[in-house]
């Protein structure tokens, strides 16, 4: 009984890790690149950015994940810094949000689109 349950594990763990692998594929159109450029478009993103920029690049990558068809928490963020180019201007803001597979730029435009640049690591 033991040996299944570990085996289920190793299943289940293993399904997630090809998930997130298969994300960062896609971001990557099949690897064909080291980046790529997406604009996404999200209420929640939008209201956060001034405020609460940490939260607002969180919403920012999961609607990147849902355009891309991934699993939710596929890029699993870890670090996230954000700083405004011109200071007390936060639409000239910048954020800096590290992943396991890579990294992004994030800010917005004056049409209230977040424009997301994803970076493969070397």
């Amino acid at each position: 009984m033991k040996k299944v349950i570990l085996m289920l594990l190793a299943l289940v763990l293993s399904g997630s890790v090809f998930a997130n692998y298969d994300c960062y594929r896609r971001a990557l159109n099949d690897f064909s690149s080291d980046s790529a450029a997406f604009q996404v478009y999200s209420d929640d993103a939008i209201e956060l950015y001034e405020e609460r920029p940490e939260k607002a690049v969180k919403a920012a990558v999961s609607e990147l994940e849902g355009k891309l068809e991934c699993q939710k928490g596929s890029f699993e963020l870890v670090k996230i810094s954000c700083k405004e180019v011109v200071p007390g201007n936060f639409i000239s803001r910048v954020c800096y949000v590290e992943s396991q597979h890579g990294y992004f730029f994030i800010s917005m435009d004056m049409m209230e689109q977040l424009n997301i640049v994803f970076n493969r690591w070397d």
